[in-house]
């Protein structure tokens, strides 16, 4: 699987051809606020490919200092989804992330409150099958409930780090007065 980091007229493809049809409105942030993270280096859209043709996308917010690379966005091609391209996907990222010595940082809804609990059952269940790891943190984030799950892609980095990490990546990304009250972390 080939990786490609995105300029801002290609995100701006996959934004508008796919993101939009495979998130809810109330998870995408406006692609003005990806661009902004582009243009300040904390944002790496990466799209993959599988003999030629877009398989998969997975974007991260990331901070040159800080071990953890949050995943953002990852999705599979619909008519690709099923197969183990996910699982590929995602032991790609493990790879491209590796010689900086990173963790894929993976929030996934509590199922005790999410909308579909079978659903986050599952996407938790992919993330375990791939590698992940359950942290023993949790975060809530402008009123959603998640579990923390960290992709090794070099090394293991401790429970403490991944939050430290999570919350440097969230205060890069949220700023105040939104952060207050709306990115709480637990345990950890």
């Amino acid at each position: 699987m080939e990786i490609r980091l995105l300029q801002e007229r290609e995100a701006e493809q996959i934004y508008r051809s796919y993101m939009e049809r495979d998130f809810p409105p109330s998870e995408l942030k406006p692609f003005s606020s990806v661009q902004d993270l582009m243009r300040r280096g904390l944002y790496e859209p990466l799209a993959l490919y599988q003999d030629g043709a877009l398989a998969a996308y997975a974007w991260q917010t990331v901070l040159g200092e800080r071990r953890g690379a949050l995943l953002d966005y990852f999705a599979v091609l619909p008519g690709l989804r099923g197969g183990g391209v996910g699982t590929q996907a995602l032991q790609a990222l493990a790879a491209y992330y590796a010689p900086r010595k990173q963790t894929l940082i993976i929030e996934c809804e509590h199922p005790a409150l999410a909308p579909d609990p079978a659903a986050a059952r599952r996407r938790i269940g992919f993330y375990l099958r791939a590698g992940a790891r359950a942290t023993a943190m949790e975060s809530l984030l402008f009123g959603v409930r998640y579990q923390i799950y960290a992709l090794p892609c070099g090394g293991f980095e401790p429970d403490a780090e991944l939050r430290a990490d999570l919350e440097a990546l969230y205060r890069a990304m949220v700023p105040e007065p939104y952060y207050r009250g709306n990115v709480i972390f637990f345990g950890g």
